[in-house]
């Protein structure tokens, strides 16, 4: 039996339109809206690449409802209208990934004309006779804070990074940085879009900033190496050690709860306008490496320095921790749980 959704928005069976769930927390949304018994309908560049998509639902929810639409170019004017028919809310996490320095600027302007994209659809389904309430876009906390440890500091709701746009950035970084610029820069737009716009846009935006995802990968064998959750398996088979060396502490949030704070954000009455942060608690490797040991009963193949922990501190933790507990769960999942759960979706007990 599914919780209890204490004052929804949406009844269970509306339509709930979700970009690019093959992706790692668009996955989990999906999976979670279907547990609440919403109807999804879904976008994916290919369907041939993401054919395994429907098995999986109807493996995990049998009795659901669920579409899966293609949109090969999200910045296709118009690419949405089709998908948006009969919808009740837009969860938008379809986005460029890719963090190569050579793109720069026009990798930041497409990311924010993504998003910008889906605003206008929705705008314009909604003058057509539409009535999609909420659009949600998932954005990063990398675009709030991007990790720096040992350094205390207040997050609000209104806090940006700064450090991706310094102007002494060590070349090294450059390419992430465009990265976190895209994610902080997208969401600042579409916030701009909306001020400019809400009264006659017909919805209300929510914005998500998940962490560091940790948890379970629904589909290990099509989400091989998919978003953060790869860094516990890298950890534990000894591949991509350059992230051990440059990856700072940080907080943590498991995929399952972030993809509930995308349903809160859709689905919640009283969730309005609001940057809904996914900080569950901080982490380090060092943490990460004694939970695989305890799980997996081995050592790890690499040894890791003490390099302290993430000292900021998100003052919307508890009200967003609240969110959850209004769809009817107990709170954030540990971390330990976290990441064992993680671990043992590529290596599972015998």
């Amino acid at each position: 039996m599914a919780p209890t959704i204490q004052t929804p928005l949406l009844p269970a069976g509306s339509l709930v339109l979700v970009t690019a769930a093959n992706g790692l927390i668009a996955s989990h949304i999906v999976s979670e809206l279907l547990t609440y018994n919403y109807r999804v309908r879904t976008t994916v560049r290919s369907r041939i690449r993401c054919s395994w998509l429907l098995p999986l639902f109807k493996s995990l929810h049998p009795t659901s409802t669920l579409e899966v639409v293609e949109i090969p170019d999200i910045n296709a004017p118009g690419c949405y209208d089709a998908a948006l028919k009969g919808a009740s809310a837009v969860i938008h996490t379809a986005a460029n990934t890719s963090l190569s320095a050579e793109e720069g600027q026009d990798f930041v302007q497409e990311t924010v004309d993504a998003n910008i994209n889906v605003l206008e659809a929705v705008r314009n389904a909604n003058g057509n006779g539409e009535q999609v309430k909420r659009v949600v876009l998932t954005s990063s906390s990398w675009a709030v804070c991007y990790p720096q440890p040992n350094i205390e500091k207040e997050l609000t709701p209104d806090t940006c990074d700064t450090f991706a746009e310094s102007p002494d950035l060590p070349k090294e970084y450059r390419g992430l940085m465009t990265y976190v610029v895209s994610k902080k820069r997208s969401e600042q737009e579409s916030w701009k879009w909306w001020e400019e716009h809400r009264r006659d846009c017909g919805f209300v935006l929510n914005t998500v900033m998940p962490s560091t995802c940790m948890g379970p990968v629904l589909d290990p064998e099509n989400q091989a190496y998919p978003s953060t959750a790869e860094f516990v398996r890298s950890l534990y088979e000894g591949k991509n050690m350059e992230l051990f060396g440059w990856l700072e502490p940080q907080w943590y949030v498991d995929v399952r709860d972030a993809a509930r704070l995308h349903v809160a954000g859709t689905v919640l009455a009283g969730v309005e306008g609001d940057r809904i942060y996914g900080f569950a608690e901080t982490w380090a490797w060092l943490g990460v490496a004694g939970v695989i040991e305890r799980e997996m009963g081995c050592k790890m193949p690499i040894q890791l320095k003490d390099k302290r922990k993430d000292l900021t501190t998100p003052v919307t933790r508890d009200l967003n921790e609240g969110h959850l507990k209004q769809l009817g769960l107990n709170g954030w999942i540990p971390f330990e749980e976290s990441v064992g759960d993680n671990i043992r979706s590529f290596y599972p007990k015998a």
